[in-house]
């Protein structure tokens, strides 16, 4: 049909239309005809939204296949009741039958054509082409596709060749753009002279990341080198770091493995056996030395023989003209054997000028002496026999056998000093029970540490384990000693009897002759002065003799004499008893330790001593002698030479004091010598021994002025400045030349 009768039927219809009918039918009845057709399922026909419009399932059919294709061949199923509009269940009911057309498919929840998928097909050619690569998920996005759709409509254009190029990581690569990058990067790492990431190399040159794994595992054949993990290491890099570690190793006889570490080496141990020992030992590849405290290797003369008494199987390393730089895989570094072979300390335990040796002191920081020092003795065991006669001790401290014999000898003298310390206030027993406790443990751990020259504060775990392997031998020694010293108690005691007797018949001598001193003082000076002569004879000479009676009287049991002397704080030096000035406090609390019948009986003693008559005292002393109240028998009248020759003694005594001291401007000392100085005036005068206190002197010069008129005004002027000075001045010059003129003149008088 040609246009021209195309129009001329146009116009008839047009015509047609423009004429009116009179029998027209109008909409309401239209819609009842068409529901009472429906009614009886003699058309099947669906209406619109608005309901101005019906049509047949194939003609909205064919209309949903129009739009589609309307909309560039997708669209979504959830706009079509917007665009056709008609109700979405009518569209439902008619999808089915849309999607039987073979072009068109349904991909989460949008018809898309294969016309649209081929388009997509060709724009992803484009890219290719254009960039070399296409990621499958930058498509995915740009089409706004899942992933899994994406990918599948790629394969399957890879497939069907639609797209050349290389499915690989997610991502599509065409040839031409592989070749490229493998170009690139084998420049790049043939140009390496240290080992690079590859990464790194790949963010340089601004290369691809996604196919740097495949590219580099491509071109990894043809590279002077290796690739570890995504780190390429130049075969170059490898020989200058294999010289620069056998350098450090050979120079210091081992080397750590975090230097190798530093230069890349991820496992040092195993590149360090490979490189160096024969074969590696099995042990130390697969297990670390169990941790060990307190190690005791009992390797001493009588188990010389016992070497192989260790259940490790495997032997030590040792070199050989094809391995000489062999070495030992310890936890934290490598050591060579010859190290361990030039450690000359040990000759010094060989010629004897040592006996004690700290291993950990002659080999590197790193090695971890609790760890490794199981692999080391066994090779030590073969380069220093001596070690066979040495114990090994916690820390690798070696000690010589020789060292016993040294302690032995040390422990008997110290031990022996200690028993004398604990025996010397006389006859101290010690008792079995205690002998061997913490003071002896203490005296062992000195010894010993005395004799191998270790410290006690540096190796105190050490010495402590040496000094148990050690003790029965200390406790043997000991008791040995102590049964020597229960034998000699008996002995000592008899002899500090025997001193004491004496001691105490010599100063009742001095004290009966002084006694008289204080007749004379009684009878010539006034009471107060004669009181402080009294008081002054009991404080300086029969304190000491009470003191005495309670020692001689605790004698005959050497525990209360033991508590008594340390009272007393009696010392022995030199074989002569030297004791501090008693006190009447110290007395009573002597007397107390005593049990209450000797109590009572000593009693009436410290009493005595503590009143204000030396007559009333010594008349107890010869009464409790002369009954048997107390063990000493020289309290009685000394015979007429006895006294004589003790007279002379005292006197001889005070001469030589007041010839040995001088006035000075020193008060005390002063006032000292001018006591003497009466007391040898009074034995020139009155011809007795009088021992005159400071209290007693203004009295003294008084008598004194009375019997020598041509020095009174002397001795007045001298008691004067003597006083002047204790209350609070000072001698002069002057003063000092009349004192010393008196002394002298004192002396050659006498």
């Amino acid at each position: 049909m040609n246009n021209e009768e195309l129009s001329e039927l146009v116009k008839k219809f047009q015509a047609i239309q423009r004429q009116e009918v009179p029998n027209q039918i109008g909409e309401r009845n239209v819609v009842e005809i068409i529901n009472v057709l429906r009614k009886k399922k003699l058309v099947d026909l669906l209406y619109t939204v608005d309901g101005k419009e019906y049509l047949t399932w194939d003609q909205l059919r064919r209309e949903v296949v129009d739009e589609i294709i309307v909309s560039g061949g997708r669209m979504n199923a959830v706009d079509l009741p917007s665009s056709l509009n008609v109700h979405f269940t009518f569209i439902e009911r008619v999808l089915p039958e849309v999607l039987a057309e073979p072009t068109i498919r349904m991909e989460s929840g949008e018809l898309i054509t294969d016309e649209y998928l081929d388009s997509t097909v060709r724009a992803a050619a484009e890219v290719l082409e254009e960039r070399g690569f296409l990621s499958i998920a930058d498509f995915a996005k740009t089409h706004q596709f899942t992933s899994v759709f994406a990918h599948g409509l790629l394969t399957g254009a890879v497939g069907s060749g639609r797209l050349r190029a290389v499915l690989e990581g997610g991502a599509l690569y065409t040839p031409r753009f592989v070749r490229a990058q493998k170009v690139i990067l084998r420049a790049a790492l043939m140009a390496a002279t240290r080992p690079v990431r590859i990464p790194a190399v790949v963010a340089t040159h601004n290369l691809f990341a996604p196919l740097a794994d495949v590219v580099a595992a491509a071109v990894a054949k043809e590279l002077p080198g290796r690739l570890d993990g995504d780190v390429y290491v130049p075969a170059y890099f490898e020989a200058e770091r294999a010289v620069q570690v056998e350098n450090v190793y050979i120079s210091n006889g081992y080397i750590e493995y975090a230097t190798l570490q530093q230069q890349g080496i991820a496992q040092p141990r195993e590149f360090l056996l490979a490189r160096y020992n024969p074969t590696p030992n099995p042990r130390q590849q697969t297990a670390e030395p169990q941790k060990r405290r307190g190690r005791r290797n009992q390797t001493t003369t009588n188990n010389k023989n016992n070497t192989n008494n260790n259940d490790d199987d495997s032997a030590p390393v040792t070199r050989s003209e094809s391995h000489p730089n062999a070495g030992h895989a310890l936890s934290a570094c490598f050591v060579a054997d010859r190290l361990l072979a030039n450690l000359v300390a040990f000759e010094d335990l060989v010629q004897g000028d040592a006996v004690s040796l700290d291993l950990a002191t002659l080999l590197p920081l790193a090695v971890d002496m609790e760890r490794d020092f199981d692999i080391l003795l066994k090779r030590l065991r073969e380069l220093h026999p001596i070690i066979l006669s040495c114990i090994v001790l916690e820390g690798g401290v070696f000690i010589h056998e020789s060292a016993q014999s040294i302690v032995k000898e040390r422990l008997r003298s110290s031990f022996a000093e200690t028993l004398k310390k604990g025996g010397k206030k006389g006859g101290k027993k010690p008792q079995s029970g205690i002998a061997f406790g913490e003071e002896q443990e203490q005296i062992l751990l000195r010894v010993i540490s005395d004799v191998t020259g270790l410290s006690e504060e540096q190796y105190r775990y050490a010495l402590e384990e040496l000094s148990s392997q050690w003790k029965d031998l200390a406790v043997e020694i000991y008791e040995e000693l102590l049964a020597a010293v229960d034998q000699n108690a008996s002995v000592d005691l008899k002899r500090m009897r025997s001193k004491l007797q004496t001691s105490l018949g010599a100063a009742w001598v001095d004290m009966v002759v002084a006694a008289k001193g204080v007749s004379w003082a009684a009878s010539q000076l006034d009471e107060t002065a004669s009181l402080a002569i009294n008081r002054h004879l009991l404080t300086t000479r029969a304190l000491p003799m009470v003191r005495d009676i309670l020692l001689n009287e605790s004698l005959d049991v050497p525990e209360l004499y033991e508590r008594i002397s340390d009272i007393f704080a009696v010392e022995q030096k030199d074989q002569q008893q030297q004791q501090q000035q008693p006190t009447i406090a110290m007395l009573q609390k002597a007397l107390r330790t005593f049990p209450e019948t000797q109590r009572q009986l000593l009693l009436p003693i410290v009493e005595a001593v503590n009143g204000k008559s030396v007559e009333n005292f010594s008349t107890l002393l010869q009464e409790m002698c002369s009954t048997g109240k107390i063990a000493v028998s020289s309290f009685h009248p000394p015979n007429k030479k006895t006294e004589r020759e003790t007279l002379a003694g005292l006197k001889a005594a005070l001469v030589d004091r007041v010839k040995s001291e001088i006035f000075t401007n020193d008060v005390t000392r002063s006032a000292s010598l001018f006591s003497s100085l009466c007391s040898l005036l009074v034995q020139s005068q009155f011809h007795v021994y009088i021992e005159i206190p400071g209290k007693a002197v203004a009295s003294v010069v008084a008598r004194l002025v009375k019997e020598r008129e041509s020095d009174a005004d002397r001795l007045q002027e001298c008691l004067h400045h003597i006083t002047g000075a204790i209350s609070g001045g000072e001698l002069s010059e002057e003063s000092l030349a009349i004192l010393e003129q008196l002394r002298q003149e004192s002396i050659e008088g006498a």
